[in-house]
This record gives C-alpha cells, sequence and structure tokens, in this order.
C-alpha cells in the first residue's frame, strides 16, 4: 500500500491548521462512516474527464499531482494520461480508502496550502473539488504553481455560486442554507474568484467555463432525493442549451506556469 502520513501543519498559521483540522475530521468520519465519496454518476465523471482532456492540452503522458483526491474517485479523471500519478488529501481516513483500492499510486497526507514536494516537479497540478473547501484558496493556488514545472497547466473545478441550487442550498448566505453533507469551510465559488486567485498567484493563458451535465448520484438533505431524477435532466437540458456554460454546477479553471 502507497500512503505516506506526516504531519500536514508546519509551516501554517494557526487559524488554517484549525480550519483544515476541522476539514479533516468531518471527512475522516465520513469515510468511517460510509467508506467512500462518489457524489457524480458515471456521466458526470465522463463530462469531467472530457473537459480535461480538452482544457489541458498535453500531447503525451504527464506527471500529475491530484489534490483533494478523497477516496481515490477523482482519480479516473486523470490517470489514462499519467505516466505518473501522485495523490493527497488530508483526510487519512479517505486516503486509506484510495490506496486499498489502488495500492499502484502514491497517497500522500498533506495541507493543500504546504505541499510536501520541491519546486518544478509535475506537468499538472489537479484541484480536484478541493478549493472551495479552503478559506484563502489563493495559498493552495500558489503551492500548485511552486510545484509545477514551466509551462505546465493547473486545473481545478469547484461548486459555482452562480448555480441557483448551489446559491440557494450551498451558499452560508442564504436564507434556504442547510448544513447537512456539507464540510465546515465549504462554500461555493463564483467564477471571478477563481480567475483572480490564478491571475494572482502568476498563471498566465487561464482559461474558464462553467460546466452542466454533471449528474449526481444522491444529495443532502435525503428528501431532495425525490426529485434528483428531475434535477439531473434539467442541468443535461442546460447544457445542451447553452446555459451550462455560464451557470453550470461547477466551475472549471485552467491555467498555464509561464516558461
Amino acid at each position: 500500500m502507497s500512503l505516506l502520513s506526516q504531519d500536514p501543519w508546519s509551516g501554517v498559521t494557526s487559524a488554517h491548521q484549525t480550519a483544515q483540522q476541522r476539514e479533516s475530521d468531518y471527512f475522516d468520519a465520513r469515510a468511517e462512516a460510509e467508506g467512500d465519496f462518489n457524489p457524480f454518476a458515471e456521466r458526470g465523471w465522463d463530462t469531467l474527464a472530457r473537459r480535461f482532456r480538452e482544457m489541458v492540452p498535453f500531447t503525451g503522458p504527464v506527471c500529475l499531482l491530484d489534490v483533494g483526491c478523497g477516496t481515490g474517485q477523482s482519480r479516473r479523471l486523470y490517470v489514462d494520461g499519467c505516466w505518473r500519478y501522485v495523490a493527497v488529501d488530508l483526510s487519512l481516513g479517505a486516503l486509506r480508502k484510495a490506496a486499498g483500492r489502488f495500492p499502484t499510486s502514491a497517497w500522500i497526507r498533506s495541507d493543500a496550502a504546504q505541499l510536501p514536494f520541491a519546486d518544478r516537479q509535475f506537468d499538472v497540478v489537479a484541484f480536484s473539488s478541493v478549493l472551495h473547501h479552503i478559506e484563502d484558496f489563493a495559498l493552495p493556488v500558489r503551492e500548485g504553481l511552486r510545484v509545477l514545472r514551466p509551462g505546465g497547466y493547473a486545473f481545478a473545478f469547484d461548486p459555482n455560486l452562480l448555480h441557483p441550487a448551489m446559491a440557494l442550498f450551498r451558499c452560508p448566505r442564504s436564507l434556504a442554507y442547510t448544513p447537512k453533507g456539507v464540510s465546515p469551510n465549504e462554500r461555493p465559488l463564483a467564477p471571478r474568484q477563481l480567475r483572480r486567485a490564478f491571475e494572482t498567484s502568476g498563471f498566465e493563458a487561464i482559461r474558464q467555463r462553467c460546466q452542466a451535465d454533471i449528474p449526481y448520484r444522491a444529495v443532502t438533505p435525503k428528501l431532495l432525493n425525490a426529485l434528483l431524477g428531475a434535477y439531473n435532466a434539467c442541468d443535461r437540458l442546460s447544457e445542451l442549451c447553452g446555459l451550462g456554460r455560464w451557470f453550470g454546477t461547477f466551475v472549471i479553471t485552467v491555467g498555464r506556469k509561464p516558461q
């Protein structure tokens, strides 16, 4: 089993450490109770994999770092194009599940804001629906730039604040917000917030689009699952008619490290 557990907190502020410890505890508990985190139906993963291939223009196998890998579900998005796949996450419980399923890959416990790698190690850094769990998400974006080789790419996907359901049920400022199924720091992000973080960190050639047609397998609160079929159908329709490009469930952001 290729699993490395180390202290992820050296060199970070106490406030950041406290916030991220809450996230780690939350996902450790979920891994213990549920065994896996797999929110998307197969077509959802296929949609994200297709966007990754389209927006990250490498012609050969890459060395890729997957930040926020969870129980290893995001591995499927990237591994076919990798000669080396390395994954990090804060949740040791989730990493144990991932390492048990995919023992040939490298699974490392690490804070995204303090990556345990030297400069210029990777061709691609993928932030797998993780930036919206970090209050100052510019910190991991800057870390991604640091560990990328010149000309390398960062790829991120996060819940979109412009999507009506995300704004209504997942934004803490909303009157309809529900904390069920939501980690302590989690909130959707606006595309402009993510673009600004990539710009100020030093990325160039930034590309961004919102993405619908990412159907869910299940949601919380559980009562909403009765409407999930209709929701997924509407989500697919919004992508087909073009609205998903602006108001899709997720924001995809890609940037290149200057040569």
